[in-house]
């Protein structure tokens, strides 16, 4: 595959995760400081108050987002595969996992919204959805850690087409500067806050877009 197709499904992992960003917002979205993301009061508060059809839009964006999630693991593997093989198809097994139990973690949002709406978020139908959702982040972190550390170690290695210090964007470096987020006044700092992490995928798969190219493989050059 040439250089611009691979671009052009780099590009779709960003479009993919912003997406992912505008469904979070559905559910949750709301002009504040960082530091009011911090109260569990609030957030309940804004799931049950927000219109009913921000829950059924919020979950739609799912399926769309694992299509577009989808293709940009592909051109992660695509990358990387010429160079590397095995370790490319082990990177895209790991953020194949992440990606699924990202999505199914997304689905359930919409359904908790209505039960905290209607049932309070003291219930125990939300209670297990909670512990539904702690359940599906372990595999996803597995999945998007050992992911990114292949990711890391083919990068440095010059062995997947883009510069050494695009590392620097990988999200588990960058997802730590969320910590700055609560410093964020408002109307800014919630929204930054709450969908950080997708913020932070859009962007690497953004910066790899820009930045691939197969001569950085074939010359050695970072």
């Amino acid at each position: 595959m040439d250089t611009k197709k691979i671009r052009w499904l780099l590009w779709a992992g960003c479009l993919g995760y912003l997406v992912l960003y505008a469904g979070d917002m559905l559910y949750y979205g709301a002009w504040g400081s960082g530091h009011d993301y911090l109260s569990n009061d609030l957030w309940n508060s804004i799931m049950a108050s927000v219109p009913l059809w921000r829950h059924h839009a919020g979950s739609i964006t799912g399926p769309v987002v694992l299509g577009f999630g989808i293709l940009g693991m592909l051109g992660l593997w695509f990358c990387c595969r010429k160079e590397a093989p095995r370790l490319a198809g082990l990177m895209l097994a790991f953020f194949y996992l992440d990606g699924v139990f990202s999505i199914l973690q997304h689905g359930i949002f919409g359904p908790m919204g209505f039960a905290i709406r209607y049932c309070g978020p003291k219930n125990e139908a939300v209670a297990e959805m909670f512990k539904l959702n702690g359940l599906l982040n372990k595999p996803q972190l597995v999945g998007s850690l050992f992911g990114c550390v292949i990711w890391i170690l083919l990068t440095l290695k010059t062995k997947a087409g883009v510069p050494r210090w695009t590392v620097l964007f990988c999200p588990y470096i960058t997802f730590f500067l969320y910590k700055v987020t609560i410093y964020i006044p408002a109307p800014l700092g919630m929204p930054l806050n709450g969908g950080w992490s997708n913020i932070v995928r859009a962007v690497w798969f953004a910066v790899l877009a820009l930045t691939y190219r197969e001569a950085f493989v074939k010359g050695g050059s970072a």
